[in-house]
Parts: structure tokens; C-alpha cells; sequence
């Protein structure tokens, strides 16, 4: 049951260390009945095997016997077995202890069909460059070469310890598919407790993904080389199998849409007033009627504006619409009522406008009542023919 306490992968392993005489690597006997996913899986366990088990000094013998069987000369065997044992990096060993096993070298829907041998050769060339000098120099004047990993090769390597429970799980199914629970384990909850962010939830989800749409598709029945593969399981077989991993893409969906929930809106920049307001055409005086312009910086968040058109000698009142306040945009102003934003024409400019000026708050709110026009609905454009009175 799926309920049983499982040994971790690093108990297997102690037990391994403990059972001398017995080979304890990484078999590949069955690699032809292998599943993308149960391929990908298995591959995942024998690197992490070799990386926890050897060190390149043990793994280089395996590059050597390699060599031997991969058309690489007598001359680049020598040159090969006198570089510094550090310089067989562990990718290298265990790939190459891997294909000695068994592994084939390529295989459709894995690392999108690249020969592992090429990698291999090229990884080899370049310790055969950068080692050919080894022998002449001396072992503390080097300086081991760390190789570099990329933020997706660390992506990947977490997720794939987070994801190993899942990979038990699924061998227990293979195991005994008749006693398999699917409900037992809580893939939501294995992954919350391990800390799987969106990164790692997606990039498990690909672990599964192609297996999950074929077992859906040899459960329609519409596919005879699905419906061969699978001919083994039972139909409750086959439905416990596609609800697990029905879990699994949903669990990791979860975490992806509650990432997107959780995650901190980006703080919105914050532009300077006067360049908010640099393409705003404005009169910035009027001799005539004795009148100046306030700063139109001072326009940006304010609940009224008073303006004066000189040429059609209309004064006018913006007033922000409700939870909104001014603001400028171009030559425009904007976040203004456009029912309560009106303007009147002046018969005595010069007396109502020194009027305006001497009025206080109070008296302001009454100022477009009290004048005998008929009023007219303000559009937000500021022309170098308006004078910005006042704001509130």
C-alpha cells in the first residue's frame, strides 16, 4: 500500500555500502519496455546513483574502457589516462558508466533525441585539451575547473529530489497495480512540504505530462499502439494509474495559480510631476487682465481647476470625478466629471475675474452660479490661450 513508510533513496544507498561483493549500480535490462516517463525517471535515479556512489577518479577506468570501444586512438587513451583524475568530471563518468550498462545512446522524447555518445566525445576532447600539459606541471600550482551549472540544471536536479516519492510511488504501482491507492498519497501536500515554488511545480508537471496524455488516450481506446502498450493493465488498473497522475498535473497547476495569487504586484514607477505635465500648451501671463498662471505641477492630484479661456473669455471649473483626482495627460486634462465641469462666458471680464481673485472658498462655490450664462461643457484641452487660475 502506498500508506507504507518507504525507505529514503540515502537508506537504499547505505544499504548498498554495507552488501559487499553484489553490484549495486544502476541496471538498464529493460530499457526496451520502458515508458518516456519511466525512462526519463530511471535515468535521473542512475546520475543521482553514480554522483552519491563515485568520484571521477573511480569513474575514470569506465571513460578509458569506453574510449577503447569508441574509436579514440592509442595516442588519446595515454593522454587521457595521464590527466589529473579531477579533470573526469561526474556528468562525464556517470553518463559514460550509464551507457556501459546498457543505456542507449538516443531515444525519441528524451533530450529531444541527442546522441549521448556525441556529448560524451566532446566532453572528452575537451579534457584531452585542457589536460594534455598535466604531466608537465606540478599538482599544487593547479586549480580544479568548477563546472558550470546553470540555474535550470539546479531547477531540474531540486525538482527531481522533490518529485522522488512521486517516482516511488509509481514503482509501487508497477509493482502490485491491484493494491495501489491513488489517494493515499497527497501530492499537493509532498510538494508544499518540501517548499516546491512555481518553477519546480512546473518543470515536475513535465516529468508526467506525456505519460498522463497516454494513458488517457490508450483508456479512449482510439490508438492500437497505446492500447498494445497498455494491454497488460486491467480498466480499474488503468483508471487508478490515470488518477494518480491526474493528482500529480493538478497538484503542480495548483501551485503554479497560487504562486500567481500570491505573487507581489510590481510597484508602479512613479513619474515626476513636471514631466507629467512638460507637454501641457498654457498662457503663463496676461497683462491686460493681470493675470498669472499657477505651476500646472500643482494640477496633479487636486479636486477642482479653475481656468480662463483670453480668446473666448469664458472662466471654467474642472471638478474630479468621485475617487478620482486631476491629473494631466499630453495637452489635456483628465480624471474630471464631465457633467459638473463647465464654463460660462463673462460679460466684465475685468471686474468678475478681480472678483474671482478676492473670493474666498465659500464664495467660490457660488461664483458660476451667480453669473447669467448659459453653461457649457468643459472638453479637458488647455491651449496656449488659457490661463490656469487656481486649483482646490
Amino acid at each position: 500500500m502506498m500508506a507504507t513508510k518507504r525507505k529514503t533513496k540515502s537508506a537504499h544507498l547505505t544499504e548498498a555500502r554495507s552488501s559487499k561483493g553484489r553490484d549495486h549500480s544502476p541496471k538498464w535490462d529493460n530499457v526496451d519496455t520502458m515508458s518516456e516517463d519511466q525512462f526519463s525517471r530511471h535515468f535521473r535515479i542512475s546520475m543521482d546513483w553514480y554522483r552519491l556512489e563515485s568520484s571521477g577518479k573511480e569513474l575514470k577506468p569506465k571513460v578509458i574502457t569506453w574510449m577503447a570501444a569508441n574509436e579514440f586512438t592509442k595516442e588519446q587513451i595515454a593522454t587521457f589516462k595521464k590527466t589529473k583524475d579531477w579533470r573526469c568530471n561526474l556528468t562525464t563518468g556517470s553518463l559514460v558508466a550509464n551507457l556501459l550498462k546498457g543505456m542507449p545512446d538516443s531515444r525519441i522524447g528524451f533530450n529531444e533525441g541527442r546522441s549521448t555518445s556525441k556529448w560524451v566525445k566532446d566532453s572528452i576532447n575537451k579534457i584531452l585539451e585542457e589536460g594534455k600539459n598535466d604531466i608537465e606541471e606540478e599538482e599544487d600550482t593547479l586549480k580544479p575547473i568548477i563546472p558550470v551549472v546553470t540555474i535550470q540544471d539546479r531547477l531540474r536536479e531540486t525538482a527531481g529530489k522533490m518529485a522522488e516519492e512521486i517516482d516511488y510511488a509509481l514503482d509501487e504501482f508497477t509493482t502490485n497495480p491491484d493494491s495501489f491507492d491513488p489517494k493515499a498519497i497527497k501530492v499537493l501536500n509532498l510538494l508544499k512540504a518540501k517548499e516546491a515554488k512555481a518553477a519546480h511545480a512546473r518543470i515536475i508537471k513535465g516529468f508526467y505530462t506525456k505519460s498522463y496524455e497516454e494513458l488517457q488516450e490508450a483508456a479512449e481506446g482510439n490508438c492500437e499502439q497505446l492500447k498494445e502498450a497498455y494491454g497488460h493493465l486491467s480498466k480499474p488498473q488503468l483508471k487508478k494509474i490515470i488518477a494518480f497522475y491526474h493528482e500529480i498535473i493538478s497538484a503542480c497547476e495548483m501551485l503554479g495559480q497560487e504562486a500567481k495569487v500570491n505573487r507581489k504586484p510590481r510597484a508602479k514607477k512613479v513619474v515626476p510631476a513636471d514631466k507629467i505635465v512638460a507637454k501641457l500648451k498654457y498662457a503663463k501671463t496676461n497683462e491686460q487682465l493681470k493675470l498669472v498662471s499657477i505651476n500646472p505641477t500643482e494640477i496633479i492630484g487636486a479636486k477642482e481647476l479653475w481656468v480662463y479661456n483670453i480668446k473666448s473669455r469664458k472662466v471654467g471649473k474642472y471638478v474630479a470625478s468621485e475617487y478620482l483626482e486631476l491629473g494631466v495627460k499630453g495637452t489635456s486634462i483628465t480624471g474630471f466629471n464631465s457633467n459638473l465641469s463647465v464654463q460660462k462666458t463673462l460679460r466684465k471680464p475685468e471686474e468678475q475675474l478681480k472678483e474671482f481673485k478676492a473670493a474666498g472658498k465659500v464664495q467660490l462655490r457660488k461664483f458660476l452660479d451667480d453669473i447669467k450664462a448659459v453653461d457649457i461643457k468643459l472638453n479637458g484641452r488647455i491651449n496656449e490661450d488659457i490661463i490656469l487660475l487656481r486649483i482646490q
